[in-house]
Parts: structure tokens; C-alpha cells; sequence
């Protein structure tokens, strides 16, 4: 079973994300590392020492830092295209699973800063990357967003390049006292950049000459001229030789900076006999913490923040009356049944499924022709969890296509539509294929949902990856209108002793207000939240979203067993039975 997902989820029992705690262990499990060098650019100016700085950086992790070689990815020249870079840095997430492992990530090249709305903005050039073509270049963001969705609990990035826009901390007082094993259990993402983007980041002139200066003192430091008494070597202490050395360097022109963007650990790279790669004596040592130089960053407020689709949609706030309630759901319908009768009226309970893309990575559809891959659906899997049935009416706005079905006795009400704009925010909206009224009983139906949302992610999946998009997304699964409300439609398949659950309006359960009471929702609306990596999204990771998925909706209608849309005493979902319900 899959065990690397970092999931963030939100409900209305607790209404602050929060990450799901891990437990880090005094010592690494494993060490990764990608090196990037470029000298010869196909669109920029070349270098003399790119390369020679990555070879230099590679040899010493595998021969004086324990990095074994084959967790050792290198990069160089025309094997340096974004793609390659990108693909190798988000491989991480399937490598560096385990969260005690540390990945160590160099690149020497060509740096750029553009001024954006709230300040600068700083890029990477890849061998393939032209100044005057955006979305050819690598930004900053790229990294650190997705480094959340890594589960290696320690990132360090060391750029040879000059650009600004890095949005640092001091994380750690200066002068402090630490333990190792303390910074070894806690989370951190550290950065040292070479110079800012007004400075020329010297190539060559380091202390050997066959590096730059500041590749020349980082080996310096990584040999262990940077170690404190004990022979220990933090990424801390390295950046603040670094900084030292590169600053006092008559030569240089160029000014270091370096800190945290998450978290406040320390990578560390050496210790007496490797202690902190031993599981089974991990050695204590006593460190302090020197002074941390970040860029400083002059933010503007003239703009405020962008919301999110799923915020600009009304799907902000779970507390809200409003919470959901647009103009597309206003169209939804439910069915509200009577013994000898029903009808259909606008709704006011649903489900709605929202994928965002949260990376800058450059993503823009053509609506054109999702309307024909909407039609057709993009996989051709046999696999169930990948065959979700698309509507067939179609309409278009300047740049989002729904399709939509309508409930045929009731014109203008929707069953349920979805809903894909330009900038690859892909909504589901369903309310009578989930949700019922019987006999003034609101329900929404258990294994629908269940299977609904399954079948969404790999559709969301599908469609993002075939426009070219690999990096993460985020994820909100809303049931909109449930106090009140219960669950029903359970799985009625047999366990090997020939039992099932009781669902509720069927056979054998007790149809009385006081057991109806006992599995009502008490929450006006619920909503849960993750992140996943479209590039590495299989069967695995999407059953551990969708078992905690259905755990949740479990404890708030008080289900207080294993999640009744799984089979009985397993973890199986009866995709027979959805596909009665849901055709």
C-alpha cells in the first residue's frame, strides 16, 4: 500500500487546514540529489564553468557524503531541457517517499528576475529557456510549491545563478543551541542563492580555478571547511561560509543570500562518523546556529490576492449560508419522493468536486477542443475508476465548456454538469444522481459519492496530463446542505460469513426517528482538501484519498465502524453496485 501522500484536508469539524503530522526520525533513511550544470546555451549566452561546477558538486556527494550514486541524478547541457528538469525534480515524490530521506538540489546556469504586481519574480533559464519566452523558463515557485507534495522531510537547494524573488525567513535565531536530533525531526526547505538579480554572478575565479567563486567555496565548504569543532556541517553553517568567503572575495561582485521557506530543521551533511545516517546509534551533538541572510523583499499591496476558482466560486467557507450556492448550481435539481409520488425542485443539497492547478507551470485549453474530449471522455481504461460518464449537452462561455444533463421532466433543472474553464480549474457538480428526498428523509448516497469522486480524479487527472500538465493539484471534495441529513446506499455485499451492511430503506433496518437521529449530520455543509501530483497519480495514491475521503464522511453522519461503502470487514469498493446506480 501507498504511504507517501501528504494530504491537507479541511471540514467543518475543524475548519483550519492543517498537514497531517508525521513523526521524523533522528537520522536519514535515504539521500537524493539532482545536479544540474549548463554551459552551452541553445538560446543564451554560454558559460565556461556551469558544467565543471555540477561534476565537482556530484563527486563530492558520493565520495565524502554517503550520496549513493544511484540516487545521484545529473543534468548537463543539452540533457538540461525544462522538461527533463522538472520531470526529475517531481520524480522525487515517487523516490523520496519515505519522510526521513533528504534530497539535495544544485543548479549552475543562467538566472533571470522579472518584475511582477507584487514584487519580483525569479526564473531559471534551462538549456532550452528563451529570455523572451515566459513559460520556457523554470520559476522559483515551480520548486517551492511542489516541494510541499515531497515527502522527504529536508530540501536543500543550492543555485548557482543570480535572480531575485525569493521569499526567505530567518527561521532560527542566531546564536541559538540545537540538538541534532531535533533539527533532524523537524521539517525544512532551505535555499542559497549566488546573487541578486542587479549583480553579475562571477563564472570562474573560484579558489581552485576550474569553478566560479561561488561553487569554488561551497566545495570548500562541503570538504568540510565549514564543519564547527565537532566535525559537523549543517546546511546553516555551509551557507554562512559561503556567505563569508564569496563576500570577502576581492574578485566577487556578487552577494549571497540564504534562509528558509518552510519549516525549521536543518539539512545537515556531515557528522562523526556519519552518525546521522545510522538508525541504529544515532550520535546527539550540540550546534549553534549562524545568522541567516535572506533577500529582503519589498512586497506590494496595491493588488490583492487573487481567490482561488473554487473561492471565487462561493466554496470559501463551509460555515457560510452561502457556502456553494452560485449561479451554475443554482441550476441543480433534487427529487423529493412520496409514497404514491414525486417531483423535482431546485436544490438544496449536492455534491461538488473542484481540481485547481497550483503550480505556474504554463497551462492555457483550448475550449474548442475539449468539447469533443469532454464528449468522448479521455481514457479508454477498463479499469472502473477511470471510465467516469460525461454529460452529453454542451454549452460554452468565453472560456469554460459545461456539459450538462437536464432533468428531462423538469426544464432549466440540472441533474448535474461539468464544468471545465481555460485555466484548467475542472468542477462536478451533481445533485439527483447523489442525493434524495423520501418521505421528507434528505440522504445523499453513500457509495455514489464515493465512486463519483474516485472516478473525478482520474478524469481531472486525464484531462490535465494530456494538455501537458504534470505538476500538483489541488483537490476539494464539498457536499453542500448536510445537516440533517443521513447517509444511505451502504454496500450490500456479502463477507465471507454471508453478512452486509444495513443500509437505510432497505430491508432489515429499524425506520425510526430516534435511530435516524443517531446518524444525522450535524454540520451545515462539509469540505475536505488535498494535493496530489497529476504526473504521479495512480491506483495506490488515489485510494488512500478516497479511503480518507469516506472515513470522514462516516464520523460526521457518526458512523462510528469502518466506512460502509467498502464491503464488509474489507477495504473493497463494490464498483458492481455503482455502476446500477450510476450508469
Amino acid at each position: 500500500m501507498w504511504h507517501g501522500l501528504k494530504v491537507w484536508k479541511t471540514n467543518s469539524r475543524n475548519e483550519s487546514r492543517e498537514c497531517r503530522k508525521m513523526k521524523f526520525h533522528p537520522y536519514y533513511n535515504n539521500s537524493w540529489a539532482l545536479v544540474i550544470g549548463i554551459n552551452t546555451y541553445q538560446f543564451g549566452s554560454p558559460l565556461s564553468y556551469a558544467c565543471n561546477d555540477a561534476g565537482a558538486v556530484a563527486y563530492i556527494l558520493t565520495s565524502e557524503l554517503d550520496f549513493p550514486e544511484e540516487n545521484l541524478f545529473i543534468l548537463k547541457d543539452d540533457a538540461a531541457t525544462k522538461q527533463a528538469i522538472m520531470d526529475t525534480y517531481l520524480g522525487f515524490y515517487e523516490r523520496a517517499k519515505n519522510p526521513d530521506d533528504r534530497i539535495f538540489v544544485f543548479f549552475a546556469g543562467h538566472g533571470l528576475t522579472f518584475q511582477g504586481l507584487h514584487g519580483p519574480i525569479g526564473y531559471l533559464v534551462p538549456v532550452d529557456g528563451k529570455r523572451e519566452k515566459i513559460n520556457s523558463l523554470i520559476r522559483w515557485d515551480d520548486l517551492t510549491r511542489n516541494s510541499e507534495l515531497i515527502p522527504a522531510k529536508h530540501i536543500l537547494f543550492i543555485m548557482d545563478a543570480c535572480y531575485s524573488g525569493l521569499a526567505l525567513q530567518r527561521a532560527i535565531p542566531p546564536g541559538s543551541q540545537r540538538f541534532i536530533s531535533d533539527l533532524l525531526q523537524r521539517l525544512s526547505r532551505q535555499v542559497m542563492t549566488a546573487g541578486k538579480a542587479d549583480e553579475t554572478v562571477a563564472d570562474g575565479g573560484g579558489p581552485e580555478g576550474k569553478n566560479s567563486i561561488f561553487t569554488g567555496y561551497l566545495l570548500e565548504g562541503l570538504k568540510s571547511a565549514a564543519s564547527d569543532a565537532n566535525g559537523i556541517l549543517t546546511a546553516n553553517e555551509l551557507m554562512a561560509y559561503i556567505y563569508q568567503k564569496v563576500g570577502q572575495d576581492n574578485r566577487s561582485k556578487q552577494t549571497p543570500h540564504f534562509g528558509y521557506f518552510e519549516g525549521d530543521g536543518d539539512f545537515i551533511l556531515r557528522t562523526p562518523d556519519q552518525g546521522h545516517l545510522n538508525a541504529q546509534s544515532p550520535k546527539e551533538f550540540l550546534v549553534v546556529t549562524p545568522t541567516q541572510v535572506p533577500e529582503s523583499i519589498t512586497i506590494s499591496t496595491a493588488f490583492p490576492s487573487k481567490p482561488g476558482f473554487a473561492e471565487r466560486n462561493g466554496y470559501g467557507d463551509p460555515t457560510s449560508p452561502n457556502f456553494g450556492r452560485n449561479n451554475w448550481a443554482s441550476r441543480l435539481g433534487e427529487c423529493r419522493r412520496k409514497k404514491d409520488d414525486f417531483g423535482f425542485s431546485k436544490a438544496f443539497s449536492w455534491l461538488s468536486l473542484i481540481v485547481e492547478p497550483v503550480n505556474n507551470q504554463y497551462l492555457s485549453l483550448d475550449i474548442a477542443k475539449m468539447i469533443e474530449k469532454l464528449k468522448n471522455n479521455l481514457s479508454k481504461s477498463d479499469k472502473p475508476y477511470e471510465r467516469l460518464v460525461i454529460p452529453q449537452r454542451v454549452m460554452t462561455t468565453i472560456d469554460s465548456v459545461i456539459r450538462f444533463e437536464e432533468i428531462s421532466s423538469s426544464p432549466g433543472l440540472w441533474s448535474w454538469y461539468i464544468r471545465v474553464d481555460k485555466d484548467g480549474n475542472i468542477e462536478l457538480s451533481d445533485s439527483l444522481n447523489i442525493f434524495d428526498e423520501f418521505q421528507g428523509v434528505r440522504h445523499f448516497r453513500y457509495v455514489t459519492l464515493i465512486g463519483v469522486i474516485w472516478q473525478f480524479m482520474f478524469f481531472a487527472k486525464n484531462l490535465l496530463f494530456d494538455a501537458g500538465y504534470s505538476a500538483g493539484v489541488r483537490f476539494l471534495v464539498n457536499l453542500v446542505g448536510t445537516r440533517d441529513t443521513i447517509l444511505s446506499e451502504f454496500s450490500t455485499v456479502n463477507n465471507e460469513g454471508g453478512r452486509h451492511w444495513i443500509t437505510p430503506f432497505g430491508r432489515g433496518f429499524l425506520f425510526d426517528g430516534a435511530n435516524l437521529l443517531k446518524l444525522t449530520c450535524s454540520d451545515p455543509n462539509l469540505q475536505m482538501e488535498y494535493q496530489f501530483i497529476v504526473g504521479n497519480f495512480r491506483e495506490p495514491e488515489s485510494f488512500e484519498i478516497v479511503k480518507d475521503i469516506a472515513t470522514q464522511f462516516g464520523l460526521a453522519y457518526n458512523h462510528q465502524s469502518s466506512p460502509r461503502c467498502f464491503n464488509l470487514d474489507t477495504e473493497v469498493f463494490p464498483w458492481n453496485q455503482y455502476s446500477q446506480y450510476r450508469r
